[in-house]
């Protein structure tokens, strides 16, 4: 009995040694990140006519030469951010990049402990509208009707304030041509965003950004809950060193000067 039992604890410890030697193996071994485009935002994401460009992908570039066990793809073209949302709480992207904080984002993500980058939103009107706003006072005493792309993590806080809102594109240079068409008075949108379609879609004569900072936010980098377990420290530690050494700092610049 007592050899027997010898040999169950050997075979034992050889599985756990082969069990051990394969988790080191895995760990190693490259990680493929699914990840999905957002749709409308540039400079943030760049996804159509070409190879993806913005933030976010040089970001992820950035990640990837900082842990070259990582590999992003799936980030061709754009998505909602619904459809963001709902492909990490079903696992069928492993991460997200550069969205803000919501609760939803929190009971389906895990969040970075490092900000990407800052966002101030800011409201965009027809040229030959001066009227004033300096705050969300004024604009729930106007009582106008607001443009935001669908699934804005913002569109609560505008609604929580009673500000009639018209979430039902995802396209930010589509509600930017209905403020010029009489569908709603302004589009709310970050700045950065803001900036690029006013200047790529030539519309400086006919739209113009208002001067008051509404909010400002940090953005963060997501991994899905259902994601490996290794995956959100790996991507926190690279962030970590890349927001250190001014990296992070030199990519937001870069796409924040109109292009």
């Amino acid at each position: 009995m007592k050899i027997s039992g010898d040999i169950k604890l050997g075979r034992l410890a050889g599985w756990l040694a082969c069990a051990l030697l394969a988790g080191k193996a895995a760990a190693s071994g490259q990680m493929t990140v699914q990840i999905m485009a957002q749709e409308s935002i540039p400079p943030k994401w760049l996804v159509e006519g070409g190879p993806p460009q913005g933030l976010c992908p040089e970001i992820l570039a950035a990640i990837e030469r900082i842990e070259p066990r990582l590999k992003f793809q799936g980030f061709d073209r754009g998505r909602s951010l619904l459809v963001i949302e709902n492909a990490l709480e079903t696992g069928r992207v492993d991460a997200a990049c550069g969205l803000l904080d919501s609760p939803r984002r929190q009971s389906v993500a895990i969040r970075s402990r490092v900000t990407l980058y800052d966002v101030r939103h800011r409201l965009a009107a027809a040229a030959d509208d001066l009227q004033v706003v300096n705050n969300f006072d004024d604009l729930v005493r106007l009582k106008p009707l607001v443009n935001t792309a669908r699934g804005s993590a913002y569109i609560l806080q505008l609604k929580e304030r009673g500000i009639a809102v018209d979430d039902s594109t995802g396209d930010s240079i589509v509600n930017l041509r209905k403020i010029l068409h009489g569908h709603g008075r302004y589009t709310y949108m970050n700045e950065l965003t803001l900036l690029y379609f006013i200047h790529a879609g030539r519309l400086e004569d006919k739209v113009r950004m208002l001067p008051a900072v509404f909010n400002e936010e940090p953005v963060y980098f997501w991994v899905s809950r259902k994601a490996d377990p290794a995956l959100a420290p790996m991507i926190d530690r690279a962030l970590a060193r890349l927001k250190a050494n001014g990296e992070l700092a030199r990519i937001y610049e870069r796409w924040a000067r109109p292009r």
